[in-house]
């Protein structure tokens, strides 16, 4: 048995599955949870990978006078993308397939047709690992050199510094990338780890294929299947073997340091360390399995070529969070305050404080005072749900410019769109800032409007009145919060649609 890439992605890539490049399976990516019904009607049926977003990257900062106008003012980072690859997690609604072709291991690599029907095709994610042969001070300075060099290529004029963890994280995912020459007398040794599982809940990355004596720890696999026969195919195309299987992009597990006879002691500190993070270099591979005859011979087991390697995004990913949009409403008062005088129904958020777990204070207009801890038995209050988004929205409201103005985050005030009560009033604040006016010289009503943009009554004032906010930043920040400026939804583009070479007919 040999696993090479889909048919469909040595097409696209014009090479053949003799080409080196065929023996990676293929990653593809989707934007809805649908997404196994489109593989299943047609494999070929994917989104593209975009350069910018897909890349994993790192910020860079931006001096005031490299930065643009608008909005750009107030980008006090930009990105720089080295790569690799960056997969979402299903909260960015992105999902993942990796998909995988089977032949014959024989000369011209013939396709197994009704052959394949007792193979099990499955996979398994590993982690990258480095082993550099030189001292701390020249890893440092690669990594310097590294990251100025990639800063100069993506941004002429950006001049920045990287914290450590950038600077190590560059430095890492490059090397297990190898998409970085070695200076002379440097070399790289790339490993890589297996997740491996064993009784009593055991699980941690281990090197791939060592395994402590006395542990009964197996690697954990993920399972494949075959994909079926696209509607409108011709019959050529059954005989392909096509398998996928569904990329993990999040995991609540986490590791479980093993007390090994003889095992280093910094082992043990991965337990409670999460299964998938930021900051690994992942890769998949697919493998084969088919019985053997006569039965007491071992099953024949055929491996796969890694896929590309590939970062996880972060949940909080900016690149991942603006492709899924969450609205609410908030409570309606009034029709919270008629739904008061009716007797409490059995909704609700209940609560309970334990003994000597109650507390009790005096709120004193906002300056509590006079608390203390207490209670004999148990207390139970029940609260309506939206008294608890209220109050919630309410604190948001009030801390959000005492946030932007402590600490002096301009850019927060960029991350908010609302409109005010009228285009008339978008209007008259584009002709004040369009014709020199500022901040400090708005009319009342202008300055009225200002507040309702920024989130805050008087907040447009104490913008204007901080040392630090650019005394001719009123026209960018105006330009920044403006919400007839905001994007539309970003939509994957698709893959084009391909036909099976097998069924072409020749003219």
């Amino acid at each position: 048995m040999a696993l090479r890439a889909p048919w469909y992605a040595c097409e696209r890539g014009e090479f053949d599955r003799f080409d080196p490049r065929a023996l990676r399976p293929t990653l593809q990516k989707y934007d809805a949870t649908d997404f196994v019904e489109r593989l299943l009607r047609d494999p070929t049926d994917s989104e593209k990978f975009d350069p910018e977003d897909d890349v994993w990257g790192y910020p860079v900062p931006v001096p005031l006078a490299e930065r643009g106008p608008g909005r750009l003012r107030f980008a006090t980072h930009q990105m720089i993308r080295p790569g690799p690859l960056k997969l979402f997690q299903p909260s960015h609604s992105r999902f993942y397939a990796v998909v995988v072709e089977l032949f014959c291991q024989e000369p011209g690599l013939p396709r197994p047709g009704p052959a394949a029907d007792d193979v099990q095709v499955g996979f398994v994610v590993r982690r990258r690992t480095l082993s550099i042969d030189t001292d701390s001070v020249t890893i440092r300075r690669m990594a310097r050199d590294l990251t100025a060099y990639l800063v100069e290529a993506q941004h002429e004029r950006v001049v920045g510094t990287l914290t450590n963890l950038d600077v190590d994280d560059v430095l890492y995912g490059q090397l297990a990338d190898e998409a970085v020459s070695l200076p002379a007398g440097v070399s790289v040794e790339c490993g890589s780890e297996a997740w491996m599982i064993g009784a009593g809940g055991h699980a941690r990355w281990r090197p791939v294929g060592e395994v402590p004596e006395g542990l009964d720890l197996r690697e954990m696999e993920l399972p494949m299947w075959r994909l079926p026969v696209p509607g409108g195919a011709c019959g050529a195309a059954a005989t392909r073997s096509l398998w996928f299987g569904v990329v993990p992009t999040y995991s609540s597990e986490r590791a479980d340091a093993l007390d090994d006879p003889g095992a280093d002691p910094k082992d043990r500190t991965d337990k409670g360390a999460p299964k998938y993070d930021e900051h690994a270099i992942y890769e998949i591979r697919c493998f084969a399995t088919r019985p053997s005859i006569p039965a007491h011979c071992p099953p024949q087991v055929a491996w796969s070529e890694p896929t590309v390697c590939y970062r996880l995004a972060p949940f909080f990913d900016p690149d991942g969070t603006k492709n899924h949009a969450v609205s609410i409403t908030l409570p309606d008062f009034r029709a919270v305050a008629a739904r008061a005088g009716k007797p409490p129904g059995p909704g609700g958020v209940s609560i309970t404080s334990p003994p000597e777990s109650q507390m009790s204070f005096d709120p004193d207009n906002g300056t509590p005072s006079g608390g203390s801890v207490g209670g004999d038995v148990p207390r139970v209050c029940t609260f309506a749900l939206e008294l608890f988004m209220i109050v919630a929205f309410f604190l948001f409201m009030l801390f959000k410019p005492i946030v932007v103005l402590l600490f002096q985050l301009w850019w927060m005030l960029a991350l908010r769109f609302c409109l005010p009560p009228s285009l008339t009033a978008l209007a008259a604040l584009n002709s004040h800032f369009q014709t020199g006016g500022t901040l400090t010289n708005l009319s009342a009503t202008n300055e009225a409007h200002m507040d309702e943009l920024l989130g805050g009554t008087g907040l447009t004032v104490k913008v204007a009145a901080s040392s630090t906010f650019p005394a001719d930043g009123g026209k960018d920040l105006f330009e920044a919060v403006d919400p007839r400026e905001a994007a539309e939804p970003a939509q994957a583009e698709p893959e084009e649609p391909l036909t099976d070479p097998l069924c072409r007919v020749e003219d």
